[in-house]
């Protein structure tokens, strides 16, 4: 059942990316049977059979970035109903009961559980107060979407989540990546308000958001940067993405990535990368600049890219961008000529 369910969520949300006219869907080779964009990773299904999970139907059709509000918030409250559903029997447990109740269970949504964890996180003394004064951000559509899409695509791709609770509620790149949506609106808020571009009070709020992250999580997410729906940070540890970066929707993203800028005066222009959509950025690469990784890239562990990235392209080492050679079977073989 459980692969029955992330074969027709994968094809759900990765086909509005691919444009008719530009990439047509086509069936991988994966055991699944999935229609699947050409150049996607596969999925490891290691983990299907664990999870019973019926909603599957309700998924068919919505887009991390596309799909409608109302859509949206349906998958949402749906995809909430199964995390209670997982945290019940957390209750049975004196270690387990009191978390599973103050987030997941004594929550009405998806939103307000994930405002309740992270600010029990980063909140510190302020934790009361900032819940409060978040509450409204946390509703937002915007923001309801990232964490949902956040969700999902950390159940699709890491084969380590063996059920919707586990990431929502112990994987840190997860929760920074909540936070930063609760940050990034704050710092919009900022901006709108601020004629003169001066730093505003809910410009610092932003700010320390993202420093208490920086602490707690070792992810530094300045409250700027433009983080599309869909997004898995994993392992977390050592991500830096500066403030002018872009970063598109169906990302997975590994721990010491950084995005970040050259170092060279830009005068107030752009100074760190634009990432498109469905890229994978390897452990420990480093993106510089004010360059475009096109849609579909694969930036391999520990590269250095401080030249545009090409659209499906596979970039390792200093700018080099390499091909497959020949056919493959399994996409976890791919031979490159380096």
């Amino acid at each position: 059942m459980f692969a029955a369910f992330l074969a027709s969520l994968a094809s759900a949300f990765f086909r509005p990316t691919c444009a008719p006219n530009e990439r047509a869907c086509s069936n991988r080779r994966l055991n699944t049977g999935v229609s699947m964009c050409p150049g996607y990773p596969g999925f490891d299904f290691e983990s299907a059979g664990k999870l019973e999970l019926s909603f599957e139907a309700s998924i068919r059709g919505f887009y991390y970035a596309e799909s409608s509000t109302a859509d949206m918030q349906g998958i949402s409250a749906r995809v909430f109903s199964q995390l209670q559903k997982e945290a019940a029997p957390l209750s049975d447990s004196p270690l387990t009961s009191a978390v599973a109740r103050r987030y997941v269970l004594d929550h009405v949504d998806l939103p307000s559980a994930m405002l309740a964890l992270v600010v029990d996180k980063i909140g510190g003394a302020d934790a009361d107060v900032m819940c409060e004064q978040l509450q409204p951000i946390a509703k937002l559509p915007s923001v309801e979407r990232g964490l949902v899409s956040d969700l999902v695509k950390a159940v699709l791709v890491d084969p380590a989540a063996d059920s919707f609770l586990q990431p929502m509620m112990f994987f840190k790149g997860y929760h920074a990546l909540a936070a930063h949506r609760f940050a990034h609106e704050l710092w919009k808020i900022g901006k709108s308000v601020s004629a003169s571009g001066e730093l505003t009070a809910e410009s610092y709020a932003a700010l320390l958001i993202q420093s208490r992250c920086s602490e707690l999580f070792g992810v530094d997410i300045h409250p700027a940067a433009t983080i599309g729906p869909g997004v898995m940070l994993d392992h977390a540890t050592g991500i830096v993405i500066g403030s002018t970066a872009i970063i598109g929707s169906d990302i997975y993203c590994l721990h010491q990535v950084t995005l970040g800028a050259t170092g060279k005066p830009t005068f107030g222009a752009k100074r760190h990368p634009t990432v498109g959509n469905r890229c994978v950025l390897g452990a420990g690469s480093t993106v510089l600049g004010d360059i475009t990784v096109g849609d579909d890239a694969t930036i391999g562990a520990a590269a250095i890219i401080t030249r545009d990235v090409p659209i499906g392209a596979t970039v390792v080492g200093i700018n080099k961008v390499v091909e497959k050679q020949g056919l493959v079977e399994c996409e976890y073989t791919w031979m490159y000529d380096i």
